[in-house]
């Protein structure tokens, strides 16, 4: 179990230091979600109160996801013992220089990553 519980924090804390290395990103979260209110406006013809009321359900979703995030990594410090805590502090940093070479390789050779998404 104790295994068990370490590799899903470590999956937890890989998974959220990518999304906050993304949200600094050029193309963060900021503008993913223009970009997809553009799309719902576009393909739904959504009117200006319904943008605007988007628009705040994002807001409102951000700020709690990052309670929530915050709410996590103090739970799983209460787990973890300082060592551990150490160690997973480490891998966070590996994993957020691998992203941000990443990033840096795939800006350098002038690929974006696009989703194309039909809703």
């Amino acid at each position: 179990m104790n295994k068990t519980l370490i590799a899903s924090v470590m999956m937890l804390g890989i998974g959220l230091s990518g999304h906050t290395l993304a949200a600094h990103h050029g193309q963060g979260k900021q503008d993913r979600g223009e970009r997809y209110l553009e799309r719902m406006t576009e393909q739904l013809d959504l009117t200006s109160e319904q943008q605007e009321q988007l628009r705040e359900i994002h807001k409102e979703q951000r700020e709690a996801y990052r309670e929530l995030h915050a709410q996590t990594r103090e739970q799983v410090a209460e787990v973890l013992t300082e060592e551990q805590q150490e160690k997973m502090q480490a891998m966070r940093e590996e994993h957020r220089e691998r992203m941000q070479q990443h990033h840096q390789q795939r800006d350098e050779s002038g690929e974006r990553h696009q989703r194309n998404r039909d809703y």
